[in-house]
């Protein structure tokens, strides 16, 4: 089961945006806004998620300047070590202070064509890790099957997930066609969202994960999304403004 009272999670996903030069630029600004040693503030918790090359930079300078920030990495090998260039590892990841892993976001599912195998291997070696995988699922389209097609994205790795690493999985809605875009789900579709997921992972599964939401999430609209039985939100663009 997840556990109860977790702070409430607001992570930013940059994408391939924000060099390290521009990573510490942009945590110097943020620890103007948020006062040294003032912890996760209103009960809730702040990660990034920079490119590779912009881990080290934010590890070592959010505790520099005292800022309350998670770290967590955009992808994650699904093997343990060998001859896979280009490819970063779990425990590499964990070295370098990364709290979380984002595991089948739509657009590694398509860019990379990742298959079953590749997300529960994933999945596995973050948690093995001691880092919480957010497992990123969601529809193509409006219409169609619709959430029943987020849930089956969800059962496929959950199935191959022993019961102590599926307590440890953290699930975020992310409707394919609201990402980059204008269109952000309606309310209700969030929330019919968030209750199928965890009532089916309940009922095969015996878990109860953390729902986010992601998809055109931003500053005008994010008020209007909460208190809708979510653990937060995972942000694109908009985290890219210090403003957010």
């Amino acid at each position: 089961m997840a556990q109860p009272c977790a702070p409430w999670l607001l992570a930013a996903n940059w994408k391939m945006n924000m060099d390290h030069l521009q990573t510490l630029e942009f945590i110097r600004e943020l620890s103007v806004l948020l006062p040294r040693g003032e912890g996760e503030g209103g009960g809730a918790e702040m990660a990034i998620f920079p490119p590779f090359t912009s881990l080290r930079t934010a590890q070592v300078f959010s505790a520099s300047y005292g800022v309350p920030l998670s770290l967590g990495a955009q992808d994650v090998s699904p093997h343990s070590s060998g001859a896979f260039t280009g490819e970063v590892s779990a425990s590499m990841l964990e070295r370098l202070g990364c709290r979380y892993v984002l595991v089948g976001h739509s657009e590694s599912r398509k860019n990379h064509h990742e298959t079953k195998e590749e997300l529960v291997g994933k999945a596995k070696n973050s948690i093995a890790s001691r880092m919480t995988p957010i497992l990123c699922v969601g529809e193509k389209e409006k219409g169609g099957e619709g959430i029943g097609e987020a849930c089956r994205q969800a059962e496929e790795v959950f199935c191959d997930l022993s019961p102590e690493e599926r307590a440890k999985v953290i699930v975020s809605y992310e409707p394919v066609w609201a990402i980059g875009s204008s269109t952000t789900a309606s309310p209700e579709r969030i929330s019919d969202a968030a209750c199928a997921l965890k009532a089916d992972l309940l009922e095969k599964f015996g878990a109860s994960p953390r729902i986010l939401y992601g998809g055109s999430v931003n500053e005008g609209n994010i008020e209007s999304l909460k208190g809708l039985g979510l653990g937060g939100f995972l942000v694109g663009r908009a985290s890219l403004r210090i403003s957010f």
